[in-house]
């Protein structure tokens, strides 16, 4: 099943594909004489795991392909054969991904063949781990890659990949993709330079790159372009991977100080409650939990090997000791746990017919998968290229100086089922639960857990529970309460955007304006003479063409995806060969920018008839909890100061409430450009049959989000419950929207006639009482 790309993954990649066409018309060069070479276009991709990189790679890939003059070969590389093999099935025909690269030809390197390079008019993508090519020594190497294969090419393939020609002659640039590209080494970097790449689009959760590539790229680009690191890496936000659903939006880590058999029954009961949410919700999958920790020692001494010449009830190991205490103690079903470590067995002494062991790694991956265990117990070494959204729980053993790394372990608990979030905290909560043996450790855990999510994710809540504490309680509403949906009513948008469209010319006569002009250096060398000569740049008439269509329907994503729906461009016209930086290419851009205008312009939020959001349970923390009489849960954590105050007075007003939670709680729809597509309001007030959706803003933050949030809900003729949108900010304000008075509060509104205006009060009870009807 195809998957559509989200509006953050698009605008993504489409930025990374015009700073790709940008550098191509004026590349810098480096070296001289016969070594000069250009310097290859690097752009990074910086993303939080569960982004969905390999789709906005392959997105980005594509418009390069589509705006390149000779159809270029991709060399797409992971360091896992697993990830290797994921992404291969996903991008290949009938994978979820493989209509983002509809005329591409997707392949394994070992099947590399310069005859289909030189025969085939479309792009060809080659899949590869590293470990194909990462060889120092190649003539020693047994590798495939490096095998000669001599009746297909006369060459090694890595040497033939160096050539890939067409039949005329012309050499193919090439793209290297690099996921998971914190891995890349210097080794790596010298065999790839070697193969003179036009392209590097290199993706990783944590960037860092060695000395090589840093060296002979990135401070060439930085040196003779004056690139930035702005320029250089494609940052995608991640309270819009939040918003999304794409990835759970609270953390929960919760340290023991206690026994492996007292952290494992605290998960449990988590974990049966999140059951619970699960069924009440009605989904169709339930949670699952993964247990990491050290493998062939005693569980009680770190330095003393756990022997497998002994019966199974008297061994120490870890793994062993979490599957007896699942089984014999907590009644989790035997076929429901699988051990996948490399744990030590003795032919002697065989382990119970029911325990469940995957030894091989990538060898037997596949049959992992298919068993779909619930309970997993991994060592420290986790399956690269397993990522299993239903996973919500984690039992750690940080004791004893453990070496496991909590940051790889939070990579495969981050991700969402179904890409939504659920109206229960628990079911949008990654659950951890660390066992430690002294206090500090877990503050280590908590540290190594934000540097692991890099300093740009706040809106990922990490809930901790430190040792002696009590954990985090998932806390009922006191009562049933209901907000209508919203959603985007774009009838009125169907026309404007159509005189839009029809203002488009037809290019398909023109053979002017359709021209793209690029520009070429051109080297010139006296043969028997090595001086090096300075090359000149000159204009030329690129050969690359892309449809009208194409180019319109681009810009359009790219700004406002949700607006596609009303762009009709099924006229010839758009059938037209429109030259990449040509004069038409400009215009069409100028008008689909003039279209989404036009559809935001016109489209309405309004309240929807199905299924309205209910209130669910929240997760606190009552360590640090304010509780409340007359809000809809006994209490909230985390609440800033002006948060509280404003909750404080709004709970005298003995009308309902309840604090909504940032990204995964109740949500409208943005109608307006910017990299966010949804607003979480702060509170939510329920009167008499309006629901007020209330959010606190700092000034610095009014005059930018009034124009994006403060929206006008349109109601629905069946549904009884109106919503409304209403900003609350310290000081006071005139009604154009000037400071006037640092005393005193402001509620802002849209009035009836869609103007913004403020309302003055002296104080937060004063302001919030206005709320209450008279």
């Amino acid at each position: 099943m195809a998957i559509e790309l989200f509006q953050f993954q698009q605008t993504a990649a489409s930025q990374m594909a015009d700073r790709y066409v940008e550098y191509s018309t004026e590349p810098i060069s480096f070296g001289r004489g016969a070594n000069r070479h250009d310097v290859p276009f690097y752009q990074a991709l910086s993303s939080i795991t569960g982004s969905g990189k390999t789709a906005i790679l392959a997105q980005a890939v594509n418009e390069i392909i589509d705006m390149s003059e000779v159809p270029p070969i991709i060399l797409w590389l992971s360091t896992g054969k697993v990830v290797v093999q994921q992404s291969y099935a996903n991008l290949a025909g009938g994978g979820k991904y493989a209509h983002l690269l509809p005329d591409v030809t997707v392949r394994l390197l070992s099947e590399y063949d310069p005859t289909d390079v030189a025969d085939s008019g479309d792009a060809l993508l080659y899949f590869a781990t590293v470990g194909t090519f990462n060889r120092k020594d190649r003539e020693n190497s047994n590798l495939k890659i490096f095998a000669a294969d001599t009746d297909n090419i006369e060459d090694t393939r890595w040497e033939a990949l160096k050539g890939r020609e067409t039949a005329d002659g012309t050499r193919r640039p090439l793209i290297v993709v690099y996921d998971e590209a914190q891995n890349l080494s210097d080794q790596q970097t010298i065999l790839l330079l070697e193969q003179h790449p036009a392209v590097f689009l290199l993706a990783s959760a944590t960037l860092r790159f060695p000395a090589q590539f840093d060296t002979e790229v990135i401070q060439q680009l930085r040196a003779q372009g004056g690139y930035k690191d702005e320029d250089l890496i494609t940052a995608v936000p991640s309270s819009t991977v939040v918003a999304s659903g794409l990835v759970k939006g609270m953390i929960s880590l919760d340290g023991l100080n206690a026994p492996m058999q007292e952290t494992v029954s605290e998960m449990l009961a988590a974990m049966q409650e999140t059951e619970q949410l699960a069924r009440t919700e009605g989904l169709d999958f339930l949670p699952k939990a993964i247990y990491v920790c050290n493998t062939n020692i005693l569980a009680d001494d770190a330095s003393q090997t756990d022997s497998a010449e002994q019966v199974f009830e008297q061994r120490q190991a870890p793994p062993i000791l979490i599957w007896r205490y699942l089984t014999e103690q907590c009644g989790v079903p035997a076929d429901e746990i699988a051990v996948y470590a490399n744990l030590k067995t003795h032919k002697d002494f065989p382990l119970p017919s029911d325990f469940v062991l995957f030894n091989g790694g990538d060898n037997d991956y596949d049959e992992f998968v298919a068993g779909d265990y619930r309970h997993i117990i991994f060592n420290r070494t986790l399956q690269e290229g397993w990522d299993d959204p239903t996973v919500y729980f984690a039992y750690v053993d940080k004791t004893m100086d453990s070496p496991v790394q909590i940051t790889q372990i939070v990579g495969r608990v981050l991700r969402q089922p179904g890409a939504v979030h659920y109206e229960a905290d628990r079911l949008n909560t990654a659950h951890f639960y660390v066992r430690v043996d002294r206090n500090d450790a877990f503050t280590q855990v908590v540290d190594e857990v934000r540097k692991g999510l890099g300093s740009d994710v706040p809106e990922i809540r990490i809930l901790t529970s430190p040792p002696d504490t009590g954990d985090a309680v998932s806390l009922p509403p006191k009562s049933l309460r209901r907000v209508p949906r919203t959603g985007i009513d774009n009838t009125d948008t169907v026309g404007p955007v159509q005189k839009v469209i029809a203002k488009v010319h037809n290019y398909s006569q023109d053979t002017v304006n359709t021209r793209g002009v690029g520009r070429r250096r051109t080297v010139q060398q006296k043969i028997g003479d090595s001086a090096p000569v300075d090359s000149d740049w000159t204009d030329f008439e690129q050969a690359n063409r892309v449809n009208a269509r194409w180019v319109f329907r681009r810009e359009v994503a790219r700004r406002y995806k949700r607006s596609l729906t009303v762009m009709d461009t099924d006229e010839p016209k758009f059938d037209a060969k429109i030259g990449v930086g040509s004069n038409a290419y400009a215009s069409l851009t100028d008008h689909a920018a003039e279209a989404v205008d036009e559809y935001l312009r016109h489209a309405v939020v309004k309240v929807l008839k199905p299924k309205p959001y209910e209130v669910a349970s929240t997760l606190a923390r009552r360590a640090s909890m304010e509780t409340f009489q007359n809000a809809v849960h006994e209490g909230y954590d985390g609440l800033n100061q002006f948060e509280s105050k404003f909750a404080q007075a709004l709970d005298k007003t003995r009308l309902p409430w309840a604090r909504n939670r940032p990204q995964t709680g109740y949500k409208i729809p943005l109608i307006s450009l910017g990299q966010t597509i949804w607003f979480f309001p702060d509170f939510l007030i329920w009167v008499d049959d309006r629901v007020i959706c209330v959010d606190t803003k700092g000034q610095h933050l009014v005059e930018t989000d009034s124009r994006r949030k403060l929206l006008t809900i349109a109601p629905h003729k069946d549904v009884s419950t109106t919503v409304e949108v209403k900003f609350v900010t310290e000081g006071k304000w005139k009604t154009d929207g000037t400071p006037d008075s640092k005393d005193g509060y402001s509620i802002w509104e849209l009035s009836s006639g869609q103007a913004l205006r403020t309302l003055p009060h002296d104080d937060l009870d004063s302001l919030t009482m206005s709320f209450v009807p008279k």
